[in-house]
């Protein structure tokens, strides 16, 4: 009585737990059993809206940060917080509906293998596209627990998340029916990749060792672009000098590390040329830029390499833009929409991947902020040749909370996906050095300002999480569609419940 009274919000709670920054990330095997035993309860009336107002604490308990951006009016920034949660807690809804639903006609094993497959072609669902954001997902919270995390190779963070709920399902079969068989399947699910995981971490982190340093001069996002742009840039060279000793090949500020076109302003050009050659290193630098399209000029938010041994700039424009606040999405299919103006910086997307070359450093890319959490985005970078990864990225709108730390072990994630090395460069911070094992080399707090060098292995294997990378949302929904066919057939066939 208890369970099918407080379930489905113990399964929130212990989910949020799991997260990071708290990252108990043992609870996540285990935090959706009592959702699963709630939803399978045939006698629990109007399951979605009860399924629904736990999701919008658990997706609130994890995602809550977005409504503290500070680049955006409050309460512009509450509302679209709160119906990002809203409409992601439906995934709770449909899920808890569907099993029910399944559990009335097939039984619980159909519908706790259901929910499995439904949740993650949810998640995938609502992660894709022009409005999407994959944040929440299940498989972030095994992102400090290596040995788990290395399976990403394999099956990258969707996977993760599949793996996690499938263990969940057997640990719920086993409190159903008590038949150790799905104990055992249990323990086996979860123990034999975690071996794996833990044998594969320590022989990935070896390659072509290149000297990389990361720069986080800590200005403040709210009160960044009221700076004097040439303070600021002056700011960043002097961290950047500082490092001479260290002698990096390749030197990372953060996204828009000073704010204007620096391309455009001559003056900017020739101190970035300067410090390039003075330190022999490459700046990888964030930067607005522009470009002529349509017969007008439109804005980029790019990344610009500066090497030591060219006057030539190298640029890549973010691809996929933070929905309403760098652009307003769907514009390819309703055109009307490039009239509407809520505020947010109307910004062109890159039309591909840029991978960098030149130097002592072997090639290289730059994922722009959110990008490190698409899987499609890396591995076209890796497929065209990358061997290391630059992330830059200005988390500091969302101050001190658990977004910056989230989305720091969201690169550690990709950085295991593709096994390469990332340099981070973080405005406010978490900056960090990041080898292909996940393992964290250096690191600068948050609201801390420094320089962080060391060596981090250029690496040229390809994965099979980057080689699948486009067709793995096709192979989850092609196992839902299959499992839902089979029940289908099952139901022709039998017309009702089989007895579990």
């Amino acid at each position: 009585m208890f369970l099918r009274k407080w379930g489905l919000w113990i399964s929130a709670g212990l989910g949020i737990l799991a997260f990071p920054p708290i990252s108990l990330w043992p609870l996540a095997w285990i935090s959706l059993v009592p959702f699963l035993i709630v939803a399978t309860d045939l006698s629990v009336p109007r399951i979605f809206g009860k399924a629904w107002r736990a999701g919008v604490l658990f997706f609130g308990g994890v995602l809550y940060w977005v409504g503290l951006n500070s680049g955006a009016p409050w309460l512009m920034s509450a509302i679209a917080a709160l119906a990002m949660i809203m409409i992601l807690a439906t995934i709770w809804g449909t899920v808890a509906w569907a099993v029910q639903k399944t559990a009335r006609i097939h039984g619980t094993t159909s519908a706790a293998w259901l929910f499995a497959s439904l949740y993650v072609a949810l998640e995938i669902f609502w992660g894709t596209g022009e409005v999407s954001l994959p944040w929440a997902l299940w498989g972030l919270t095994q992102s400090s627990f290596l040995p788990a995390a290395q399976f990403a190779e394999i099956i990258d963070v969707e996977g993760i998340s599949a793996w996690v709920l499938s263990v969940n399902v057997l640990l719920f079969l086993y409190f159903q029916n008590r038949r150790r068989v799905h104990l055992i399947a249990a323990a086996l699910l979860y123990l034999v990749p975690i071996a794996w995981g833990a044998f594969r971490m320590n022989q990935v982190d070896g390659g072509v060792m290149v000297q990389c340093a990361a720069v986080q001069a800590n200005i403040p996002a709210e009160t960044k672009w009221q700076m004097s742009s040439a303070d600021i840039l002056q700011d960043h060279v002097r961290w950047s000098d500082s490092l001479k000793t260290a002698k990096p090949a390749l030197i990372v500020w953060p996204e828009t590390a000073a704010p204007m076109p620096v391309r455009l302003r001559p003056w900017a050009v020739d101190t970035l040329q300067s410090l390039s050659r003075r330190t022999g290193a490459i700046i990888l630098t964030g930067a607005t830029d522009y470009e002529m399209r349509d017969g007008e000029q439109r804005p980029l938010n790019a990344a610009l390499a500066i090497r030591p041994d060219s006057f030539g700039i190298q640029r890549s424009a973010k691809i996929h833009l933070v929905p309403f606040g760098e652009r307003i999405p769907l514009q390819k299919t309703f055109p009307a929409l490039r009239n509407l103006h809520l505020g947010q910086a109307e910004f062109l997307p890159g039309d591909s991947v840029v991978v960098f070359s030149g130097g002592e450093v072997p090639p290289f890319t730059c994922l722009i902020c959110f990008e490190v959490i698409y899987p499609e985005i890396a591995a076209d970078a890796v497929k065209k040749g990358a061997q290391l990864f630059g992330h830059i990225t200005n988390d500091g709108w969302y101050g001190n909370s658990s977004g910056p730390y989230q989305h720091l072990e969201l690169s550690r994630l990709r950085a295991i996906a593709t096994r390469r090395s990332i340099v981070r460069s973080a405005n406010t911070g978490v900056s960090a050095l990041i080898l292909p094992s996940g393992r964290f080399l250096e690191k600068i707090a948050y609201d801390k300002a420094g320089v962080i060098s060391s060596e981090v292995p250029a690496r040229a294997d390809v994965t099979i999480a980057v080689r699948l990378a486009r067709a793995w949302p096709a192979i989850y929904y092609g196992i839902l569609a299959t499992l839902l066919a089979a029940l289908w057939m099952k139901w022709r066939r039998y017309g009702h419940a089989e007895s579990s």
